[in-house]
């Protein structure tokens, strides 16, 4: 008897998890991207790649030589696990396998998986949660809540955000008003540190952003005014937490030791009402209220147009971002959180396909314009897109040239730090055939055409720094299901 009903009570717990299980619909969607590139002067995000003084330190301290090509072969794995109960109600965890994982690597912490390392994996190699997120309606409205980690842009209409694109930790609430106007707004945790037991609490060490939006949707147009703040606690620098940001009247070095606020404010929007053309047009102004060297005030704005045609889509764009002027301390650029800046596929931040770039995300102290093509399909399931860009920076010489040190906030060796001498041409070419409904061939040709002046980078007695072209070549694959 007892058998029996430990047997049904069995049963009915399985019955019971069954209708608990089926109250929830799980989907399960993602992305597989596998990618071999060869690239020649480029070294990677924040990397420099030069003829003479680039690749490394030699035994005796002075940076090497690394001209030659590099092969690089990478995946990465994200899959999505949508757990929805209703349509006003649902969750989304997003596990990611590398965020570049390069075949062949992966020595150091065990227990993760890594391609040709017998299971263990390096930095960046490791199964993460990238977004764990809950989306819930309030009862009676059209209210929308996201609640955890989750992708968030400001909004941008011409290149894709410079102040902030990326995942990030917060309360996103969208709140419909009628059929054109959406009212957005949130709470952003940028940056925390640790409270850990047995240690001494530390105040005053987190990033916090507020945000405030509105879109505004009619027949030909769309605008999106928006505004964010955000505060920096004394704190939050860590170990730099005394961080000299200034001289004082007496000549005496100052530290930060208060909290530190940021405000944005930015406008974008379209005009399709002219169709085949859009036009597309961003404008941002921030800064903070930091002093001296900790002050930073800037803008960006950027402009664009294209045609859609039913073989391709010609194209044009450019921007502005403001730069360092040479006569005072505080940066003269625009404060920025985590941009994805993509006017180019080998300086900044487009088409990244898993292979190696300089991944400047940012527009800052740089001006530039753009020209293309894209959707040129000749071949059924074969598209192609051509840019040639042209950009130069808008930082003052000074900052790299000058004796004072208050004033000389730039590096010579900093292939990101562009002044009023420096210029560059990028050209990008990118192909991609669907080989099957769910996976697609992409083949990405990108050339880098420098001209850097020399005579304002001095390095070590006698040296200058050369910056050299650079070129990158990517087959990538990717499955997306």
């Amino acid at each position: 008897m007892k058998k029996l009903l430990t047997l049904l009570l069995a049963a009915g717990m399985v019955v019971s998890a069954a209708n608990g299980a089926s109250a929830v619909e799980m989907k399960v969607s993602g992305s597989w991207l596998t990618s071999f590139s060869f690239t020649n002067n480029l070294y990677g995000k924040n990397a420099l790649w030069e003829k003479n003084y680039t690749g490394g330190l030699d035994q005796h301290g002075n940076l090497k030589d690394q001209e030659s090509g590099h092969f690089n072969a990478a995946q990465r794995i994200r899959i999505n696990f949508d757990m929805v109960a209703s349509e006003s109600l649902s969750g989304r965890v997003q596990l990611q396998v590398g965020q570049g994982q390069n075949f062949g690597s992966g020595k150091n912490a065990p227990g993760y998986y890594s391609w040709g390392s017998n299971g263990v994996a390096g930095p960046g190699e490791e199964v993460t949660a990238r977004l764990a997120y809950l989306d819930w309606i309030i009862p009676s409205t059209d209210v929308l809540v996201r609640m955890g980690r989750q992708e968030v842009a400001m909004p941008s209409y011409t290149f894709n955000s410079p102040v902030l694109d990326d995942v990030i930790d917060g309360v996103m609430v969208s709140a419909p008003i009628n059929d054109m106007v959406a009212v957005n707004l949130g709470w952003m945790r940028a940056d925390a540190g640790l409270s850990k037991w047995g240690e001494p609490y530390e105040a005053h060490n987190t990033r916090d952003l507020a945000y405030l939006g509105v879109d505004v949707t009619a027949d030909g147009f769309k605008v999106s005014p928006w505004g964010m703040v955000g505060f920096a606690g004394s704190n939050t620098f860590g170990e730099r937490k005394d961080q000299v940001i200034d001289y004082d009247d007496k000549g005496n070095l100052k530290y930060l030791d208060a909290s530190t606020h940021y405000y944005w404010a930015g406008i974008g929007g379209e005009l399709t009402i002219f169709d085949p053309f859009r036009f597309t047009a961003d404008f941002i102004y921030g800064g903070n209220d930091a002093d001296g060297w900790g002050e930073e005030k800037g803008w960006y704005a950027a402009l664009g147009a294209e045609m859609k045609t039913s073989f391709a889509t010609p194209f044009v764009k450019g921007w502005y971002a403001s730069g360092d002027d040479a006569d005072s301390k505080e940066r003269g650029a625009l404060p920025e959180i985590s941009g994805a800046f993509d006017a180019s596929s080998i300086y900044f931040d487009a088409n990244g396909l898993l292979s190696p770039t300089i991944d400047n995300c940012s527009a800052n102290s740089t001006w530039g314009v753009q020209a293309g093509v894209k959707d040129v399909s000749f071949i059924e399931d074969l598209t192609h897109a051509l840019s040639v860009t042209y950009f130069q920076g808008t930082n003052n010489t000074d900052r790299l040239t000058t004796t004072d040190w208050r004033y000389r906030t730039g590096d010579p060796l900093d292939v990101n730090y562009m002044t009023t001498a420096d210029s560059a041409w990028s050209i990008d070419f990118l192909s991609s055939y669907k080989l099957y409904q769910n996976l697609t061939a992409n083949l990405l040709l990108s050339y880098l055409i420098t001209d850097f002046d020399e005579s304002i980078r001095p390095y070590g007695a006698d040296g200058k720094v050369k910056f050299d072209n650079a070129f990158r070549g990517t087959m990538n694959f990717t499955y997306a299901f």
